[in-house]
């Protein structure tokens, strides 16, 4: 039985070296429209997104996390994901589910992508959350949980095949 997104989920790495290539404007907004259909706790649809492409500011988004920031710069393009915070418990989970069909939705059209975590994460004064929501004039009452970085693969990583996995971590009716 064929399984596409397997296919798709098993080829997907974690890129953080980019080529100067340039990802294509409708091949950005096709990620996006991926990323905006990922379902939400209630329906609620509290995440937002900030595309960054200008080199400068990326580097500035960079120093906001004191390790592991460096991770970005290089990309061409860096989204913020942050979460509206008046709708519930649940922002953690709902930006997270989004950022993963962020990953999967750059790895259908061959781009590299790399998470880099930013909630409860250092800047160089205050919490990263802080400084990127300042330095992109994010209005009060949102949280940026993640940044995903995307741009040309500038490293090869073998995906991932049946046999890479444990299937003893699988459960099924009691642990």
């Amino acid at each position: 039985m064929k399984n596409v997104l397997f296919e798709l989920a098993a080829k997907r790495r974690s890129i953080r070296r980019y080529t100067n290539e340039h990802i294509n404007d409708d091949v950005l907004n096709e990620i996006m429209k991926v990323a905006l259909a990922a379902p939400c706790s209630f329906g609620h649809r509290p995440v937002e997104f900030v595309i960054v492409r200008d080199r400068n500011r990326i580097t500035e988004l960079a120093a906001c996390k004191s390790l592991g920031g460096s991770q970005i710069i290089g990309a061409d393009a860096v989204i913020v994901v942050m979460v509206k915070l008046d709708r519930g418990e649940f922002w953690i989970e709902d930006g997270a589910i989004a950022s993963g069909y962020i990953l999967l939705a750059a790895e259908q059209y061959d781009v590299g992508a790399c998470w880099v975590h930013i909630r409860n994460r250092r800047g160089r004064k205050g919490s990263s959350d802080e400084e990127i929501r300042e330095l992109l004039d994010v209005p009060d009452g949102y949280a940026v949980l993640n940044l995903i970085a995307l741009g040309g693969k500038g490293e090869i990583k073998r995906g991932y095949t049946e046999s890479d996995f444990d299937f003893s971590k699988v459960h099924q009716e009691l642990f």
